[in-house]
């Protein structure tokens, strides 16, 4: 705060004017390891008693920030899970209970972001963390809901399906085996393909595994030749069964990838890169090792998300059996992203008054301690016990160091709760320039606690700037008060500081019947009753002149003085009539600077 030049001769008394889930479930924090793809999931923590099966904070890779919570549907197949959170998203994998086929989980995500700055996109694949293990082949269901925070559609696109070595695993043969010359075969080849593919297929579950070598027949995994029967039919060895052969397994038709039997034939075509999955849509995910998976999908604007993963692959790699999905772990994983589409500047034009009661202030303007000892009042901070105030005009403005900034917008705020906000494309605003806030003058509070002008520090990714506060108050909520005291004396005083020698006793009652040639000594206490410091105080006091304010006699300044070194250059000297002004000071909060003069009363009364 800057005062200068206070004329507090108005102001004060003068000599003749008176002044839910069953399911087991364990939690973890990822650990410094080399993680597998994708990456740039958001940065997950977990709460401590979460809802849902897990619930916490994220932080996008570019800084937006905001909640969410993950929560169970039907499951079966699985028992239990272990969740793990940490700088690459939300994993959780699915604990294998090998006691049930056709395995199926659901889970739900649901995001509320911090600001409404950006659009938030939560994200999906298949591992964020895991450095081992595999899934196998799958249908995922997919159904979402468009957040209302920012108005745009919500759109679930496939980010990210690359080629991906299949894991065998998890495929068996009938997808990696490859025919040589003649009726033989070798297993298990590398096979590198996306992993997602388009769910066209008529038959849901018609999909094989199986391995070659479990057939009968002779030979080894680089070349096997199967015992086919008397329709050329190739069938598991005795003890040997691993999977499950497909319709009409001849020489021809037991490769899915050489078949000619439309039966043995999958119409699931790789899953284009940008192409929109429909709400309630479906995709097939084929089975890789965690590692090396890589796909994303990218459910933009969404509020929430809901994933159902079915296992479809007929047979298993390790029971004997004609099982419908796998029996093992499987790992899917959340994340969030955000893109910017606008900077956002809000806060809040508030009255600093402590909670004190205006009309208490404005019938006490002078009051000194008591309700006035109170860390909130007038302290430039926008505390839980004081309002908003309106009838101020705030502007968006560039170029903020020079003495004519640039506004780019105004509001003028007639809520009584006292906030604004400007909502600005991000392509219109430069953050290297000079960006600040500007709050105007308000003729019911027009005393400032704060600067008029709030500058904008820029931070690389962020994009909301909240509390961007500015304070006022009444004018009886003032933070200086003056007070002006006085006392008669015979002129021969040698200090001008109560005491029992000199006999000065100051009082704020207004003199009367002092004698023309008597000195009134003035006591001045300026006291700083903010939270906050005065800089560049001036006092300034003007020796009253007959004639002026009803004024009977011209005073002047004479000896003694105190602290001369107080007073400035220009202030009267002894034995002359004029303002008596004191240098500039500095009034730290909460206390008090006291000044003394002495006067004479002029020899001769003026006439009436």
């Amino acid at each position: 705060m800057s005062y200068r030049f206070l004329p507090i001769s108005d102001s004060i008394k003068t000599l003749n004017t008176p002044i839910k889930y069953s399911i087991a479930c364990i939690l973890v924090f990822a650990s410094c390891q080399t993680y597998a793809t994708p990456a740039d999931f958001g940065d997950f923590t977990l709460d401590n008693s979460p809802k849902g099966i897990a619930s916490g904070s994220y932080k996008t890779l570019t800084g937006a920030t905001g909640t969410y919570i993950i929560s169970a549907g039907d499951s079966k197949g699985y028992s239990g899970r272990t969740i793990e959170v940490g700088d690459n998203g939300v994993e959780i994998k699915n604990n294998s209970n090998s006691g049930n086929d056709r395995d199926k989980f659901t889970y739900t995500i649901t995001i509320t972001p911090d600001d409404r700055t950006s659009i938030h996109t939560i994200v999906i694949g298949q591992a964020s963390y895991a450095t081992e293990g595999n899934s196998e082949l799958a249908r995922q269901t997919l159904s979402f809901t468009e957040s209302t925070q920012i108005n745009i559609p919500v759109q679930a696109t496939v980010r990210e399906n690359t080629e991906v070595d299949y894991f065998f695993g998890a495929m068996g043969d009938y997808f990696m085996g490859k025919k040589l010359a003649g009726n033989s075969f070798s297993s298990n080849n590398k096979i590198i393909r996306p992993q997602l593919r388009v769910d066209s297929s008529s038959d849901k579950n018609n999909l094989y595994y199986y391995s070659l070598t479990a057939l009968n027949g002779t030979g080894n995994s680089s070349s096997f030749t199967p015992t086919t029967n008397a329709n050329g039919q190739v069938s598991f060895a005795s003890g040997r069964k691993r999977g499950i052969l497909p319709p009409t397994p001849t020489f021809k038709n037991i490769l899915k990838e050489s078949s000619t039997n439309p039966n043995n034939q999958t119409s699931y075509s790789a899953l284009n890169t940008s192409t929109v999955i429909p709400n309630n849509g479906s995709y097939v995910s084929y089975g890789v090792e965690n590692v090396t998976s890589n796909y994303v999908i990218a459910v933009r604007n969404a509020e929430s998300v809901t994933l159902t993963y079915e296992g479809i692959m007929q047979g298993n790699s390790a029971l004997e059996a004609d099982v419908v999905g796998e029996t093992y772990n499987e790992w899917i994983s959340f994340g969030v992203e955000s893109v910017a589409v606008n900077y956002i500047f809000s806060g809040t034009v508030f009255n600093d008054n402590g909670g004190i009661d205006d009309q208490f202030a404005k019938d006490n303007p002078d009051t000194i301690g008591g309700i006035y000892n109170n860390e909130q009042y007038f302290n430039g901070t926008f505390d839980s016990n004081e309002s908003g105030i309106a009838g101020s005009t705030v502007s968006l403005a560039s170029n903020c160091n020079s003495p004519n900034p640039n506004i780019i917008a105004t509001q003028t705020i007639t809520a009584a709760n006292g906030k604004y906000n400007f909502k600005v494309p991000i392509s219109s605003i430069n953050p290297t320039n000079s960006i600040c806030i500007i709050e105007g003058n308000n003729t019911d509070y027009p005393i400032r606690t704060m600067s008029a002008k709030n500058p904008i520090s820029f931070i690389d990714n962020k994009y909301l700037y909240q509390d961007i506060n500015f304070g006022r108050v009444i004018a009886a909520n003032k933070a200086l008060v003056l007070e002006k005291e006085q006392a008669v004396n015979d002129c021969s005083i040698t200090t001008l500081l109560p005491s029992a020698q000199n006999n000065l006793s100051y009082s704020k009652i207004e003199l009367r019947d002092v004698d023309p040639g008597q000195c009134i000594a003035y006591r001045i206490t300026a006291t700083n009753r903010a939270n906050l410091a005065i800089s560049n105080f001036v006092m300034r006091d003007k020796l009253q002149v007959a004639g002026e304010k009803n004024a009977t006699v011209t005073s002047i300044l004479v000896e003694p003085r105190f602290n001369a070194t107080d007073y400035a250059s220009d202030s009267i000297a002894i034995g002359e009539n004029g303002p008596v002004i004191t240098n500039s000071f500095s009034i730290a909060p909460t206390m008090q600077k006291v000044f003394y003069f002495n006067t004479k009363y002029g020899d001769s009364q003026s006439p009436p």
